[in-house]
């Protein structure tokens, strides 16, 4: 491991071409404990790679940079090292954008039963921080294209949780997949190192786990009671890269330009006197004339001492052209919107702001990564429902949950509004698919059922309301006896005589 390390070290000091992290297979067709220590050593050959490369990304996001260690050929004591940060900008954009809010479980099939059950598991997911540990998986797949979950069932009394959820670090875990169509998983490892540098694996399969010693030590075998391997794999597409990884030639390029025109400044401020003809002391060497910042010329002929400023500046202005069409290139590439003067918001509507400003391509790219994210996050629930069907009475399948990214749910909250009361008034659209349209709702299952339940109450209240009225206003017209008062039936004569009366003159009219 110390050769690991070194090795990584040197790599941090020079660019690199990086083109995701591989898949790590085998073609044994389970892993038992007669072929576990060999299958383990063969897979970690190939995850060494892996980690060397995650570890230089991991590096390049914290600011540890090609830039740090440039070399300038001429002039040395100019050279200057600036990392501008690009990539940490990107992965962090990325993060917040995609888990800045939590990930919430809803219905896929309907039912006040089913929807009840998926709202507690959302109570359970936040007990076990499931947020937290959200983004630090994103924010792995991310920087390097992979990222791990380990699910085990809860041994603290102070969390009222079933389960707890951990994110691994990908430089320390691997998962071996089968070499066929099914890609499936075969077994998850996790390793860990000691003070002495011995390695110890720890392999999950489905059936059981294995601890085993690297380099040939002992294999010890425990029965896996869950039955699912409870590591599971999350990746950040189908090439397994990091966000900012297909731009590496180009943040480098980035970070050389700003150390360049650092330079160029540094040289114009400490520029070189040229003498002309000039007599120095007696004495004097030519690298000690060279110490002072001067350079010393003679000139053929008779010609006069002269003393020179040697100093020539770049175009500032095309530079920072130049500059601005690189930079913004990467964030185009990247899919993250633009933070420049020029991609700042004005009057236009917010659905112009948001196609001008990339604000539209970062959603699809989100959209994108949504869809690598559902498959592992099944996994992880088929082991959860495993985990609570034996520990609590939380038992519920996990093909009846869907997974919801909740960001921008109320974003043109109007128009969505608009929407689904326009939807509403129109007798032949049913009621929930005017919900699903407006996209107004996180859980749109829930929300048409508490809306139902609510119409029905009100609708109760107003009938019981009109009829409670209805009573009141008849007994007002009756005596205690249920008759009706005399002057109600005298009121009803006369307006009765009244009537005739009227009809009398008018026909004698």
């Amino acid at each position: 491991m110390a050769a690991l390390e070194e090795n990584s070290t040197r790599l941090n000091q020079q660019s690199r071409a990086l083109f995701g992290r591989r898949v790590i297979r085998t073609s044994a067709k389970a892993i038992t404990r007669e072929n576990v220590s060999q299958e383990v050593e063969q897979a970690f050959v190939t995850h060494l790679v892996n980690r060397g490369e995650i570890e230089y990304l991991w590096e390049y996001y914290k600011g540890n940079q090609p830039s740090l260690y440039r070399v300038r050929e001429i002039r040395n004591e100019l050279t200057q090292h600036i990392v501008e940060n690009r990539a940490n900008e990107i992965v962090s954009f990325k993060v917040g954008y995609l888990v800045g809010k939590p990930v919430q479980y809803v219905s896929s099939v309907g039912g006040n039963q089913i929807s009840g059950l998926v709202g507690r598991l959302n109570d359970a997911m936040r007990v076990a921080s499931k947020h937290t540990e959200d983004k630090k998986l994103v924010e792995w797949e991310m920087i390097s294209g992979l990222g791990y979950r380990y699910v085990t069932q809860n041994t603290d009394p102070r969390i009222k949780s079933p389960f707890r959820l951990y994110t691994l670090d990908p430089r320390n875990t691997f998962v071996i997949r089968a070499n066929d169509y099914t890609n499936r998983p075969l077994a998850a490892v996790n390793y860990v190192t000691d003070e002495y540098a011995n390695i110890t694996f720890t392999v999950y399969t489905p059936d059981s786990v294995f601890t085993v010693q690297h380099g040939g030590g002992g294999v010890t075998e425990q029965v896996n009671a869950f039955g699912l391997i409870p590591i599971v794999e999350y990746q950040a597409n189908s090439a397994r890269q990091g966000c900012f990884e297909i731009v590496l030639s180009m943040l480098d390029a980035l970070n050389d330009f700003d150390c360049a025109r650092m330079e160029a400044v540094e040289q114009f401020v400490q520029s070189l006197l040229v003498l002309y003809n000039c007599q120095v002391e007696e004495g004097t060497t030519a690298d000690t004339i060279r110490a002072a910042g001067m350079i010393l010329l003679k000139t053929v002929g008779d010609a006069k001492a002269d003393i020179k400023v040697l100093a020539e500046q770049l175009d500032q202005s095309q530079n920072q052209t130049l500059k601005d069409d690189l930079y913004q290139a990467v964030l185009q590439i990247v899919g993250v919107p633009s933070q420049t003067a020029a991609g700042t918001s004005d009057s236009s509507n917010n659905g112009a702001v948001i196609l001008k400003n990339g604000w539209q391509g970062a959603e699809t790219r989100a959209q994108d990564f949504e869809a690598m994210f559902q498959e592992p996050e099944q996994e992880m629930l088929r082991v959860v429902s495993v985990i609570c069907e034996g520990l609590s009475d939380l038992s519920f399948d996990p093909s009846d949950v869907e997974v919801k990214f909740t960001r921008r749910n109320y974003e043109n909250i109007l128009s969505k509004s608009q929407t689904l009361t326009t939807m509403l008034q129109n007798d032949k659209v049913h009621p929930k698919c005017a919900y699903e349209a407006s996209g107004l709702f996180v859980d749109t299952e829930e929300a048409y059922l508490l809306g139902m339940q609510w119409f029905e109450e009100q609708t109760k209240r107003q009938e019981e309301a009109a009829r409670k009225a209805a009573e009141t206003a008849q007994n007002a017209t009756q005596d205690p006896d249920g008759h009706e008062p005399a002057g109600s039936r005298r009121r009803a004569a006369d307006g009765g005589n009244g009537g005739r009366n009227a009809s009398r003159d008018g026909d004698r009219g």
